[in-house]
């Protein structure tokens, strides 16, 4: 082979070597590629980088000590007292009452239902009511706020417990 043509193999040889770094040898953002094996700096986060919105929507907050919850409870059956027995049931171990419990606008409430307020603390809120559910009306189902209660419940309340047939139920005889 002559000069010339072991000249021309090096640069075909050279140009597909390096076509092959530029294609392999950088990420889609621009930095070059981590080493087999390594952490590249876009796949680690920092303790003081927000989440991602995936993750933020996964985190569910712990819930909050009672004493920073506050609540309502709404009578929604025909027993006597039933919202004020509620009531004190979460009064007695530390949360905040935002209001006497009253009357639901409407009756006939068969189960137990546990509200959140859907506003800028929603995740907060009803990590609240899950907790109320679960420890306090056997796992009652949680629900964001609904449009027929607000007029009813005050602002500062960030869960309502709207008793049911159910828990009122477990009231008579006692």
């Amino acid at each position: 082979m002559n000069l010339g043509t072991a000249r021309i193999v090096v640069i075909v040889a050279l140009v597909v070597v390096g076509a092959v770094v530029l294609a392999n040898g950088f990420s889609d953002t621009g930095q070059a590629a981590a080493p087999p094996g390594s952490v590249s700096p876009s796949q680690t986060t920092s303790p003081s980088s927000p989440a991602s919105p995936s993750q933020q929507q996964t985190q569910t907050p712990a819930p909050q000590a009672p004493a920073d919850v506050t609540f309502m409870a709404l009578n929604g059956t025909e027993v006597t007292g039933a919202g004020a027995a509620a009531q004190q049931k979460l009064v007695a171990d530390g949360y905040v009452s935002a209001q006497d419990a009253v009357d639901a606008p409407n009756k006939g409430v068969a189960t137990t239902t546990i509200y959140y307020r859907d506003d800028q603390n929603a995740a907060q809120n009803k990590s609240n009511a899950t907790k109320i559910a679960k420890k306090y009306f056997g796992k009652a189902p949680v629900q964001k706020l609904d449009t027929s209660l607000q007029g009813v419940v005050p602002d500062t309340a960030t869960v309502v417990v709207l008793v049911g047939q159910d828990y009122a139920n477990t009231l008579v005889g006692q």
